[in-house]
């Protein structure tokens, strides 16, 4: 009951009031007639663009001042603990949930994909992690003919989206966390830090990684996104807070702009066009169906998410020919990979037994636990509101510390993996009916991606350990490829989401090398001083064929990390988007999210959102004119 009334208590203690005044919470009544820019979407990448887009009245003119409007279909938040708190789980309110078609490659079951329904998006309700891929993600890109998309090209986007802070000198003197600043942003509006606290058992599983000869990497944001890291968070200092894109890019003097409008709890409905022009957006009330339409004089520019983008598009006449014309959908622009190239990275949860460890496990702060510690929890959250100090200071079930392996650190018998790959027909494993585009841009990633399998400078796998007794692993670069494909015209309706989790058996293949090596640091004498014990899959499943069976009868298909799904690729390789983020074939049209992604990199996605959309900013700024008109 304490330990209640003080999270009550909490509720009211907000950093901030969150005031719903005319400019956060603007009706459609309010809205004007016409927009230079329409952004689909005020999640991440949505309030990116549209802050650096109204930052300048004026963009490239003299003299008309440039308007941008956001329809967004969540609410703003209210500005409650679970929205600022790390160690307090965002309300589910924020939450959409999305549940796939059964995957064949996980014996029929189907998974879940959760997005954010909010201003801020995921980084709302994510669980903070705050890194990069290595340079060979993003060189991947430009080497898919995308010229200026490679890691230099990206660097200075991920500084300017940034502030970094380092990590406390204790902290420092027990991780490895660079206090190095070179290949950080310090003025940028996301603030990037490491809490100031720690479980004491995280230090075995740094010693467990060394005694096996890992890599442990104090610098991994440089480029070279391997080996055992204590990762920065998108933690707001000096609150030690969660810093969300609502709060970096949106709250505050961007909110108040004139030249900034923003409607929320409602959803665009469809892209209107003249021709081959985006010409405006018809929009409905969330739970409505009485639409209003707004013109645009330069861009409508999508923002929705890997989900709901490639959605919009179909429901707007721009996709697979058979897919709109069974739906009788008027087609505006055949495009047959709209909505498909979809990757997210498949996890596995290991659960353990860390018999000789006695004090506090994250799971103190979930009372369904079995090691639920009340009078800790109450003394902790306590500790973050006097001090900023103490438990709550790390995310909600979740850390700040991975191992992110290449397959040569995984396995040995990396190169039968790779030659196993190699015999893998992708015309094969493709659905029936796929267009030859799709499959030859398939193809096209699974040659640069066996490369990387076989370096040293990127990862293939993901294990995390956040002091709980349990540890997940994740394949990172995934060889199958899913997709995302409305079946009704009602834009209510969630579209058909399908990972298409292990069509490439590549990836089992990988993600039974990646439990076996962590079998490896169980046994190490480090974690042995932890006692730790594996309960599942457990030591009677020992083959690589039973290994094999259990990760296809309980992985999930998602780290909740989706991308690609409107791919900025090269046509007649499946791509919907040219290097400047233009859907083909159509005038002011982009795609600014995380669905323009050719290939998901090895790392989690939100940095690497922001990166891309402060990089799109500049894309849409250069391409403005004297006369407002296109180049």
């Amino acid at each position: 009951m304490a330990f209640a009334l003080l999270l009550r208590l909490a509720c009211a203690c907000v950093f901030y009031v969150t005031v719903c005044d005319a400019k956060l919470c603007r009706g459609a009544h309010d809205l004007k007639a016409e927009y230079d820019y329409v952004v689909v979407g005020g999640g991440t990448s949505g309030l990116v663009v549209a802050n650096r887009l109204t930052e300048n009245p004026h963009g490239k003119s003299s003299s008309k001042v440039l308007n941008v409007l956001v329809i967004e279909l969540g609410d703003v938040d209210d500005g409650s603990p679970g929205t600022l708190v790390p160690g307090i789980q965002t309300p589910q309110k924020y939450w959409h949930t999305y549940t796939s078609v059964p995957q064949k490659g996980l014996n029929n079951r189907t998974s879940q994909l959760y997005t954010g329904e909010v201003v801020g998006g995921g980084t709302v309700i994510n669980g903070m992690f705050f890194n990069r891929g290595s340079a060979l993600d993003y060189d991947a890109w430009e080497e898919l003919g995308n010229p200026g998309w490679g890691w230099e090209d990206l660097l200075p986007y991920f500084k300017k989206s940034e502030t970094y802070s380092p990590a406390t000198p204790q902290i420092q003197a027990q991780y490895p966390a660079s206090p190095d600043l070179r290949p950080h942003g310090t003025r940028g509006p996301v603030g990037s830090s490491y809490p100031p606290f720690s479980f004491d058992q995280i230090r075995n599983w740094f010693s467990g990684w060394a005694s096996l000869g890992v890599l442990v990497n104090p610098q991994p944001n440089a480029g070279m996104a391997v080996g055992a890291i204590h990762s920065s968070l998108s933690l707001a200092q000096p609150n030690v807070s969660r810093s969300s894109a609502a709060d970096a890019y949106f709250r505050g003097e961007a909110s108040q702009r004139e030249n900034f409008d923003s409607l929320t709890a409602h959803r665009v409905v469809q892209i209107l066009f003249e021709g081959k022009t985006a010409s405006g957006v018809e929009y409905a009330p969330r739970n409505g169906s009485q639409t209003s339409h707004v013109k645009v004089s330069r861009e409508v520019i999508v923002a929705a998410g890997a989900a709901r983008s490639p959605q919009l598009l179909q429901l707007s006449g721009i996709g697979p020919r058979e897919l709109l014309t069974g739906l009788d959908i008027p087609l505006v622009k055949e495009l047959p990979g709209v909505g498909y190239n979809f990757q997210d990275q498949p996890s596995y949860y290991i659960a353990l037994n860390l018999t000789k460890l006695s004090g506090p496990i994250p799971a103190w702060v979930d009372p369904t636990s079995d090691v639920y510690h009340e009078k800790y929890a109450e003394q902790q959250l306590a500790l973050y509101y006097a001090d900023r100090e103490g438990a709550y200071t790390m995310p909600y079930q979740a850390g700040s510390d991975v191992a992110f392996l290449p397959l040569k650190n995984v396995t040995s018998d990396y190169a039968k993996v790779i030659d196993h790959a190699k015999t893998i027909d992708i015309d094969d494993i493709s659905p029936s009916g796929t267009d030859p585009s799709i499959i030859r841009g398939h193809k096209a990633q699974v040659n640069i991606l066996l490369r990387h399998y076989a370096s040293r400078d990127t990862a293939v796998h993901e294990s995390t350990f956040n002091g709980s007794p349990l540890m997940i692993i994740v394949a990172l670069k995934p060889l199958s490829r899913g997709s995302i494909l409305i079946n009704s015209t009602d834009p209510k309706t969630d579209p058909q989401v399908d990972f298409g989790t292990f069509t490439h058996p590549t990836d089992v293949d990988v993600l039974v090398a990646s439990l076996k090596k962590i079998r490896e640091l169980l046994n190490s004498p480090a974690m042995q001083e932890l006692g730790a014990i594996e309960l599942s899959p457990g030591h009677s499943v020992q083959s690589d064929a039973e290994i094999a069976a259990a990760l296809i009868n309980s992985t999930l298909s998602s780290w909740q990390h989706p991308v690609g799904t409107l791919a900025m690729m090269p046509e007649d390789l499946g791509g919907v988007l040219d290097p400047e983020l233009r859907v083909y074939g159509i005038e002011g049209l982009r795609v600014v999210d995380a669905s323009m992604m050719p290939i998901i990199p090895a790392s989690h996605t939100s940095s690497t959102v922001y990166a891309v959309a402060e990089k799109a900013a500049d894309l849409i700024k250069a391409s403005q004119s004297e006369s407002g008109q296109y180049r």
